[in-house]
Parts: C-alpha cells; structure tokens; sequence
C-alpha cells in the first residue's frame, strides 16, 4: 500500500484540480472538427419574446449566503439562451440587497424587496427576502471553510493535499475528510496559522493573499467572498465540526443542458441539497472544469463560453459531488441524408444526435470492405477468397444481414452456422485479455483450464450475466474448474474490489482505495464496502494432480472483514450506492454481490458491456476509455447507449443478438474515408473508425 501511494498521487493528482486529467477527459467527452480550436466570433442572439429567471424567489439567510440569478430568454421557437450579463438589475427598497451586472445577490441587510429585471422591453419580478444579517453568523467549517479551501486551490494534490503536504501544512484532498482538516488549520504550529486575537492577521489570510510569501501564490483578494467567509469563521472562535451539521448529498446544475451558437456565454447556477432536506445556493463555491475545452470554455465563477462547435460538457464540483452541464453547438442547420435509410434502433438514436448537431454522414462501404469488415470485427480473422466471391457476386439485397447471421451462427442452419470455433476463439481471446488469463499469473494449466472454459461458453452463447456471476462465486481446484482462476488474478480483496469494479462494471475504484474519488460520488466507505465482499475468500495448495505440481483450490473462510483506512472500523459489505448486506445469514458474500452486479435493476452492468461491444465493432467507446464508466465523463450519445443496454437486458444479456443489432445497422456500415470537416472527429460514428489490424488477423 505505501509502495502504491507515491506513484497514484503522481498520477491522479500532477497538478491542483483537474488538470492532470483535463486532456483524456476532454477528447473523451467533446469531438469537435479539426477547425473547431479556432476562435468563434461573438454570438448574435434572436430576439427574445420572453425572459424566465431562475430562481424565481430568493430568500437570504445571513450576510455570507449569495444567490446566482439567471436569466434566459426565449424567441418564438422556444430556443432558449442566456441574458443574465445582458439585462439589467432594479431593486426596491434600496439596501435589502445588491445585484452584481453577473447576477450576483449579495445581503445588504435585514428586509424584504423585490428585484426587476430588464431587458430591452422585457421584464421581470423576483421577490427577495434577507434574514438574520445581523445576528452573528454562523459559519460552519465543513460547509462553509471547506469549500473555500476546496476552491482556492488548497486541497489540490499538488498542493496542501499532496502525500507530505506543503510547508509542513497538510490537508485531505479537496476537503473530502473535514475532520482531518480542523487540526492543522487550527491547532497545529502552536496555533500559527490562526488568530483569535487579531483575526485579520491570521497567517491563512495573510498567505492566501499573499500580504506575506506563500508559495502558491495568491488565492484571493482580501474583498473577496471567500475572505470574509474565512475571516467571520475565525472571528467567531474558529467552531469545530458539529455532530449535527448537515450533509451535502446532491447537486443541481442550471441548465443541465443546452443548445447554443459559438461564442454564445453561459452563466450556470448550481444549487446543494443537505442531508436535512435543506437547499442553498453554492454556485459562488464550486469547482468548474471544460471536459472538452475546443467547444466550451468556463470561468471559475461559471460562465460558459462556447467556442467551437460540436458537444461537450462542463464539470461541476462541490464537497464530493460531481455534476455535468451538457454543451451542444451545431455545425449546420440541416444535415444531408441522401442514401442513408435507418435499418434499426442504433441509426435511429445514431441520427438524432447528428440531426442535433448538424452533421452528416458519409457513403455506405462497397461489399469488399463489408466483408473484410466483416469477418475481421466478428471473427478476428479475414475471409477466405471463395468467401469473397460468393458475397461480391450475390445480388441479394439482404446478404449483409445474412453474412453477419452467418458469422454469428444465427441463422438456425448447421451449414450455414459454420464459424462456430472462430467466434468462440476469438472473443474467449478479447475477454481473456480483458480478465488477464496469461501463464504468467496462471501457469499454463490454469490459463488453459479457464480459457478453455470460456471457448465453451461462448460456443454455447452462454448469457452474459451467467458467465459473470459463475467467475465471480467460482470455487475449487483451478485446474478443475476454470473460472476459479480469477481468484489467482488478483488475490487480496482490494485488488479483487478493483478488478470486479473495472471488468465487469467499468468504474474505476482505485483512486477511493486512498481519498474520495475526484470525479465520482464513491468514498473510502464505498470502496472498502465492494471490497469485504471478498474477505472470505482463500486459497489452498493441492497435490491432487501430483507431478503436474501448481494446483491450488479457492475456497470459502468462515469469517473475513475489511476496515476503513482512517476509522480502523470494519466495512460491512455493501453494493457500490447500496445498503449493507446482513453477513450473518450469507456463507458465501460472493453470491449477494454477483447478483447485485447482474442484476437488470443495475444498468452498470449492461451499460458497461454493450459500451465495450461498442467499442470494439466502432473502434472508440460510446465512453471513452471504455473502462471508465462514471456521471463525469458522459457518453458521445446517452441516448444510443440507454438503448443498447435496454436491448441488451431484454434479449437476456445475449452477446451475439448485441453484435448483430451493431453489425446490420447503417451506422457500421459507413465508409472510412473521412469527410474533410469531420476528419478529426472519432466519436460522432459519421464515418467508420479505422483501426489498427490485430495481430492475430496475420497468423
């Protein structure tokens, strides 16, 4: 563990935020064309018929809370757009608050008001309401210091958050563990970095302003909100963390998604609901990241600005959630369909998206790239010339279909279903690379005890959920049973929770196995909760097969348990966002755990193997990297990827049905060659990905 620890900061964490990360995460989530970098003018926006404001009341508690307003207008065709920095702001009675031109409201005092709107001819009323300005205000460490610190940089891993800290002053990582956090702020140093006395000369004031040196540089400006947040909380004797203070549990981002024109700006509101059922404003306190800054860019205080065309999405994050807005800005006005009809629901939900973004495909492939295509992403291996004959001199209009139902062993005729040993090999060897059944790990009767084993299954096109849950609860000799080769794979339960997430969910644990998980909702708790799911689990030596030597058998342990890094309690095994299973009353934990990952109610699961399917016919993920499946890096197409793993669950998780509802549409059966706009583009499927021949194609 403290061998890994080094090298996964440097990794996760090479500069504050998000920038060790903004690179993979911008080309996964946003594929503008090769010319979109290049500077949009400014956008010129309709006419509005009509403007809404979000939020349509404000109520002030205290002179620390600000509330964002935004305006939209709409136009006759129900497009709306942002005005918040082009309207103006009129309150009455003067003094109860202020209204920044950014649509900023900040308390002035006690009272009730009511804010207009203006713009051009258009107006509207927003009632304001400011309690408990002048009573002391109280200012919570975990809900209101945190954040601050969160936002200035501080809790970055490059940063007071790294593995030593900086300059002797150590904090957890973006405020994830406010506990951790209260005692070097406030009582390490002999109390240096606090003064009750003067509080205005507290060295965190003083060093984030840089009224004296710090190496990070400054943080803020000493008028600034998050100064007076710091400095009220040290005025008021600096209050620990409260048993009873709430939570924050979710967020809400306004507008969750949009379509504008480049150059177009943007401001977001982002709203936290509390575990006490409380809501509050805390757009002024999050972190803002571009995942695909070709086509958005955004400010720390949250205004978008679009500048390039295509989609991609901005990252919002506070206290350990995470939230997306989406950003679509179209290339034309119409698309061009000539010659492209839908043959099943992947084009349907595959010509949305280019009819959202203007984009239009490219001609369909001839029939000797089909079959090349073909054979190569259904069987690993390239067609036979009499096989090429026979399908170039076909007049069927229907032999592409056929093909495909012939290459999977579809058609219901032995004759016909005649690739049966090319199709189990060739995915027993995509998804034994995919577990890691080498000799390495395995030694040679293991590797081929399980590879073997998985030929079979998908020789008899076993459902997927049933080859998964009997990997996950295999027991035994691994030279008898196959499957219990995984348990050689990885053999602590960490490693085991890690492996399971990523193969058979494709979400990434291991960043919670040290902090919160940067860009996810998973915890320490989270993690080690999937982890005690393989606590009982051990191995054995045995001598059954002699002289063969290396045998050993996975089996069960009457009791195992996982404790938390930091509470040094025991985790209860738990489904990732689930309720804890009752161990009393399950032998094997593997079983619970195997059904929860199949389960048709957790879309994890089939989400996870149709984006991989995806990935490997189309040559790039619906998400990318395909093993990287979470809220903060969002599908190319949610809607194709909802409807491929529906069609996966109903067809009783059935790899085949899946390959062919891929194969046979139009989409995979575009050309290559790339239009000159669109060259660049890899995730809008307008043309077909080429991608590098594998290595067993050549044997």
């Amino acid at each position: 563990m403290t061998g890994r620890l080094p090298l996964l900061l440097a990794v996760c964490w090479l500069v504050p935020g998000l920038d060790s990360f903004a690179s993979a995460a911008g080309s996964a989530a946003a594929q503008p064309a090769a010319t979109d970098s290049q500077p949009a003018e400014a956008a010129v926006l309709p006419a509005a018929t009509r403007i809404q404001v979000q939020p349509q009341t404000v109520e002030l508690s205290g002179p620390l809370e600000l509330v964002q307003l935004v305006v939209s207008g709409e136009n006759s065709t129900d497009q709306a757009f942002d005005l918040t920095r082009d309207s103006s702001y009129q309150v009455e009675p003067e003094g109860v608050v202020s209204v920044s031109p950014a649509g900023r409201v900040t308390p002035l005092a006690n009272g009730e008001a009511t804010i207009t709107v203006l713009s051009g001819e258009l107006q509207a009323v927003v009632p304001v309401k400011v309690i408990g300005f002048e009573a002391s205000p109280g200012v919570s460490f975990r809900n209101d210091v945190v954040p601050v610190l969160s936002r200035a940089g501080c809790g970055g891993g490059a940063c007071h958050a790294s593995q030593y800290g900086k300059g002797g002053f150590k904090l957890s990582l973006l405020g994830f563990d406010p506990a951790s956090d209260y005692e070097p702020i406030v009582r390490d140093r002999r109390q240096r970095r606090v003064s009750l006395l003067r509080p205005e000369d507290s060295l965190i004031l003083r060093k984030a302003t840089m009224q004296v040196g710090h190496g990070g540089g400054k943080r803020f400006d000493e008028d600034s909100h998050s100064y007076r947040v710091l400095l009220r909380w040290i005025e008021a004797g600096v209050p620990p963390l409260a048993k009873t203070e709430p939570i924050v549990n979710g967020l809400e981002v306004f507008p969750t998604s949009r379509v504008y024109q480049p150059g177009q700006l943007q401001q977001l509101r982002v709203v936290a609901s509390y575990s006490d059922g409380s809501t509050r404003d805390v757009t002024a306190a999050c972190m803002y990241d571009s995942l695909g800054d070709g086509v958005a860019q955004v400010t720390a205080e949250g205004l978008v600005n679009t500048v390039g065309r295509g989609q991609a999405a901005v990252m919002i994050r506070y206290m350990g959630q995470a939230r997306l807005t989406h950003v679509l800005v179209p290339f034309a006005d119409s698309v061009d369909l000539t010659g492209f009809e839908p043959a099943n629901f992947v084009d349907e939900n595959v010509l949305l998206l280019w009819k959202r973004l203007g984009v239009s495909p490219v001609e369909r492939c001839d029939d000797a790239t089909f079959i090349r295509r073909a054979f190569l992403d259904a069987l690993g291996t390239l067609p036979k010339p009499e096989h090429v004959r026979e399908f170039l001199a076909s007049t069927d209009p229907e032999k592409r279909v056929k093909l495909v139902d012939e290459l999977l062993g579809l058609t219901g005729d032995p004759k016909r279903d005649r690739f049966e040993k090319e199709w189990s090999a060739w995915w027993t060897l995509k998804w034994g690379d995919l577990i890691r059944t080498n000799r390495n790990k395995l030694g040679a009767g293991g590797m081929w005890a399980f590879t073997n084993w998985m030929r079979t299954q998908f020789r008899e096109n076993r459902p997927m959920d049933e080859f998964v849950r009997e990997i996950i609860t295999a027991q035994g000799s691994i030279y008898e049973n196959g499957p219990a080769n995984y348990y050689r794979i990885a053999t602590t339960p960490e490693d085991l929770a890690e492996a399971t997430a990523q193969v058979f969910l494709g979400v990434r644990m291991q960043c919670a196995r040290c902090h919160h998980h940067p860009f996810e909702v998973y915890s320490q708790q989270d993690y080690y909760g999937l982890a005690a799911f393989f606590t009982r689990v051990t191995t054995k030596p045995s001598v059954q097969f002699g002289a063969l030597g290396g045998d050993s058998v996975v089996r069960l342990k009457r009791s195992g348990s996982v404790k938390h890094p930091r509470s040094r309690k025991v985790v209860p095994p738990t489904p990732l966002l689930g309720e804890p299973i009752d161990e009393s009353q399950v032998r094997d934990l593997r079983r619970p755990l195997a059904e929860w990952i199949t389960s048709p109610e957790n879309d994890l699961f089939a989400r996870n193997v149709v984006n991989r399917m995806w990935g490997y016919l189309m040559g790039t993920g619906l998400v990318e990297p395909i093993d990287d499946m979470r809220a903060t890096n969002p599908p190319s197409n949610p809607e194709l990827l909802d409807a491929l793993a529906k069609f996966f669950v109903e067809s009783g998780y059935d790899l085949r049905q899946l390959t062919r509802a891929i194969m046979t549409s139009e989409v995979y059966q575009r050309s290559s060659q790339p239009t000159e706009q669109h060259a660049a583009s890899t995730r809008l499927y307008l043309h077909y990905n080429v991608k590098r021949m594998g290595a067993e194609a050549l044997l």
